[in-house]
């Protein structure tokens, strides 16, 4: 049986830990280790990782003042000797069966993804995605499968071998700009074409995902990105093709979105100068991603129409 490390970050979730722990401990697949690392908790998150780990060796615990979720990952990265890693936040869960599913459908590969659902008020759904294998990286910027930070499985030779770690400087965006760079140097990802993960969101997790400070960092790490790709990619066709989709859909998509949503609630002269200061991205939108450019278009008429009558 091959060997998987399970990195958890954790800062102040006592409400959710427990359950996130135990999705982990109850794996049918039981050749792992779950290396947790408290960024400096103030609640009650270490006292209740304590208690599980005295009764479950698997469980590694790292300690560190408050360094944010980046750092708390790599140092995890760092830490594992295992063959393959995975992801798990410390308020989401993963089904009983993901590793076991997933060591089954990464055969042949270094990159195994799954779908997930998301959490809300008692209530589950799935998240909308397509299944896809092989050179996938392209149709996840497109956002036709877009795999949650839980949902993969990762060979971490390979990781090493292309020194990919998240970027300590971004507080948004960086386990994107990450699976990305992963995605970026294979051609030959696997899939579990089922839900396997489940991705916890709370009224402050929807409030935060929607503020609109998150236009500049989206523009922040994709910009980062687009010059990964020039510095890694050497094939000009896939080159191409891969910032086509950032530019002429990716970020227009991730800065319109944010601006229709936040349109009544923000001042008008500052919405305005917003739309102002963003139009070089918006501008570049194209129709290059079917009918999810065509409802693009839509939202990006709203937000120009708000512009103009006031």
């Amino acid at each position: 049986m091959v060997n998987i490390s399970i990195i958890m970050p954790v800062y102040n979730k006592e409400s959710r830990i427990k359950k996130s722990i135990e999705s982990a401990l109850n794996q049918t697949y039981k050749n792992f280790e779950l290396i947790i690392i408290d960024d400096g908790s103030t609640d009650n998150s270490k006292k209740i990782i304590e208690n599980y780990k005295e009764k479950d060796s698997r469980i590694v615990l790292l300690e560190q003042d408050n360094k944010g979720v980046s750092y708390s990952r790599n140092l995890g990265l760092g830490l594992s000797k295992a063959e393959y890693i995975s992801f798990l936040d410390a308020d989401d869960e993963l089904d009983s069966r993901f590793l076991e599913n997933m060591v089954k459908s990464i055969e042949g590969s270094d990159i195994c993804y799954c779908g997930h659902y998301y959490l809300k008020n008692g209530y589950k759904r799935k998240a909308r995605m397509k299944f896809f294998k092989g050179d996938i990286f392209e149709k996840y910027l497109y956002n036709k499968c877009t795999p949650n930070t839980n949902s993969w499985l990762i060979r971490r030779s390979y990781i090493n071998k292309y020194d990919i770690r998240f970027s300590t400087n971004m507080d948004w965006g960086e386990d994107m700009e990450f699976f990305s760079k992963v995605l970026l140097h294979s051609g030959n990802v696997k899939c579990f074409k089922g839900y396997l993960t489940y991705y916890y969101k709370d009224g402050d997790t929807c409030l935060s995902e929607n503020n609109i400070d998150k236009i500049y960092k989206d523009i922040f790490w994709m910009e980062k990105l687009k010059e990964y790709i020039l510095e890694n990619e050497m094939d000009t066709k896939r080159r191409r093709k891969l910032l086509k989709a950032i530019d002429s859909y990716r970020l227009p998509a991730l800065i319109i979105y944010r601006m229709y949503s936040n349109m009544f609630f923000l001042e008008e002269q500052e919405f305005i100068k917003i739309i102002k200061e963003v139009k070089e991205y918006t501008d570049k939108f194209g129709f290059t991603n079917g009918l999810r450019s065509l409802k693009l278009l839509y939202y990006k008429n709203k937000v120009l129409n708000y512009e103009i009558k006031n």
